[in-house]
């Protein structure tokens, strides 16, 4: 107890010496700013001519971004704008997105190439509002967007007062050129590699600075491409006319010259004044984050005890809870069959082996409230709770559910229609609380297995892979790594840049199954409903994968309505029938009696 309470002392000097070293220092320390940015989907991009062709902007945030709005820039002449903004004028386009839950937003844009040749798309910049309500300016980005050119709309060459462009490529659409003061006018003239096609030149005139021509292409078909050439002429040099100086300005220029003299000594007592203020600054960090350091080091181990103190205590609870659960499974299964009039359940494991148990559900209970008369309109809601008048009832979705999955368990969960199998899963998985009794598992080596999560069918395949990889928690790398394995395990070659909305309901289930299994496999697997995807073909092909995660070892629990899928898979089912355990035991003896019952 001394010990404790003197642990609990230091702590608190330490934190006190913190802030008084935050409030000493502070001021001369600033605060790292959250890290905004904005980007494209891709750092490149290619497109054909007459294609609609969408671009993806983003904007990252170290908080989550309640609005965002940017404006992007494009050559008008060169694309047209289609979907996914506010056009502003020809050329401008303000997008705006929010999400308070996510520091990314993402808004997707159409263009149609009109002209081809080599362009770039520009985000201005962008005004972000974070989850604090602060409004943050984001500086913009480009990227540059290549647009396929017909072999006829292609230049061999460009001339400029009848001197060739050096290392010019015909495929490269944008040069910049230098040329003296003394070159007032350019005469553009190119090298066209159809004899048929057209050429357009706009501007002749060189002024001092940059000057943009412009040189179009037009085949015989009527299609266009666009070459850009930047011609700086330089600036004329003045020459510099001798001044006599006379003695009064050479007496002007000493005082001057002493004046300057004094100012520099006073600047340079400023500058060591200063370097002396930072130097103490600098002390006072360093000071700081070691007294940072070593109240963290305390805390680990403090917090390291406590951690296998109740290591110690769980594997103890977890033993006698072992047996307190079996003893009642035997119990309910004993008052099952003279209730119910079922055959016996033979070679239930009641007593099970010394195995790690991984998932315990102790005495679970999970009430919800409903309304019996639900108000139409928010002011009737609003009226009926002023009076007191809201009829409410309470009822069991789950009534005290107790069992044990051991580790390397295959174990399936089966029961009717509202029986409370999503419930117990929601709750294992830590997306519920439960109202009384608790679950003892790892959440942090927990998967959850489901369909379909984080699709957007705004979007074509390709993007959907990303949007929905990332809800499920992997990284772009990641992502990048395995989207060809994705793709072809989907079956979906030749449709990812499809939008998702055209998908038939077996494609999108096929793309989130691929999705969702392409991960290793996890220690704690939960299954949803997802043995049962896509046409009879790629379900052999998605139970053969199933069974490949389940056979590498983790605990795995699969929630299914069907008893074949138990038969086949599990090793121990579980059967809760509204809301209670009827049944835990060996998988064959569990569905003969929940298919006799149902049947």
């Amino acid at each position: 107890m001394k010990i404790c309470l003197k642990k609990r002392i230091t702590a608190n000097v330490l934190l006190g010496v913190v802030l008084i070293g935050v409030c000493l220092f502070g001021a001369g320390i600033q605060a790292e700013a959250a890290n905004e940015t904005t980007k494209f989907g891709s750092e490149r991009y290619e497109w054909e001519l007459d294609v609609v062709s969408p671009i993806g902007v983003y904007a990252n945030s170290d908080q989550a971004i309640r609005v965002n709005e940017m404006q992007v820039s494009y050559d008008a002449e060169m694309l047209e704008f289609v979907s996914g903004g506010e056009l502003i004028q020809p050329g401008l386009v303000r997008v705006t997105a929010g999400d308070e839950t996510a520091a990314e937003v993402m808004n997707m844009l159409e263009f149609v190439p009109r002209i081809s040749g080599n362009t770039v798309i520009t985000i201005q910049g962008a005004i972000v509002q974070n989850e604090a309500g602060e409004l943050i300016e984001v500086p913009g980005s480009s990227v540059g967007v290549d647009i396929a050119m017909p072999e006829d709309c292609f230049l061999n060459q460009i001339y400029v007062n009848g001197t060739a462009i050096e290392g010019f490529d015909p495929n490269q659409t944008t040069y910049q050129l230098e040329v003296e003061n003394a070159m007032d006018h350019a005469e553009i003239t190119t090298e066209v590699r159809d004899a048929a096609s057209q050429v357009e030149v706009r501007g002749s005139s060189l002024n001092p600075g940059v000057n943009h021509f412009q040189i179009i292409v037009t085949n015989p078909a009527g299609s266009r491409s666009k070459y850009a050439l930047d011609i700086t002429r330089k600036e004329a040099e003045t020459p510099v006319e001798a001044q006599s100086v006379s003695g009064h300005d050479i007496v002007e220029q000493e005082e001057r010259a002493k004046a300057d003299a004094k100012i520099n000594s006073q600047g340079e007592q400023l500058r060591k004044e200063n370097e002396e203020d930072h130097g103490m600054i600098w002390i006072g960090l360093v000071l700081l984050i070691g007294i940072i350091i070593l109240i963290c080091v305390l805390r680990y181990i403090s917090e390291n005890k406590r951690k296998k103190r109740r290591k110690r205590k769980k594997a103890a609870a977890s033993k006698r809870l072992s047996k307190e659960i079996q003893k009642q499974a035997k119990e309910e299964n004993d008052d099952l069959i003279q209730a119910e009039g079922l055959d016996a359940i033979e070679n239930v494991d009641f007593t099970g082996d010394e195995k790690e148990i991984e998932i315990a559900v102790n005495h679970v209970t999970m009430e919800f409230k409903r309304e019996k008369d639900e108000a139409t309109s928010l002011k009737e809601l609003l009226v009926r709770t002023l009076k007191g008048q809201r009829n409410v009832e309470k009822f069991n979705a789950l009534d005290d559910v107790s069992f044990t999955v051991k580790k390397g368990e295959v174990v399936g969960i089966i029961g009717t229609n509202g029986s409370g199998k999503s419930t117990i899963l929601k709750i294992i998985s830590g997306v519920l609380e439960p109202t009384k009794g608790n679950v003892e598992v790892d959440k942090k080596k927990i998967q959850l297995l489901t369909l379909g999560t984080g699709f957007d069918f705004e979007l074509t395949g390709r993007e959907n892979v990303y949007l929905n990889g990332a809800v499920i928690g992997y990284t772009k790398e990641y992502i990048d790594e395995k989207y060809e394995e994705i793709v072809e395990f989907a079956e979906l070659e030749g449709f990812m840049e499809e939008k998702v909305r055209n998908y038939s309901s077996g494609m999108v289930s096929r793309l989130g199954f691929a999705i969702a299994t392409v991960r290793d496999t996890p220690e704690i697997l939960i299954l949803d409903e997802v043995l049962s995807v896509g046409d009879m073909f790629f379900r052999k092909k998605s139970e053969k994968r199933i069974k490949e995660m389940i056979k590498s070892g983790s605990t795995v629990l699969i929630v299914s309505h069907s008893t074949s899928v138990i038969r086949a898979n599990c090793t121990k089912a579980v059967w809760i029938e509204k809301g209670k355990l009827k049944a835990v035991g060996k998988p064959e003896d569990v569905c003969r009696a929940y298919e006799k019952m149902n049947g």
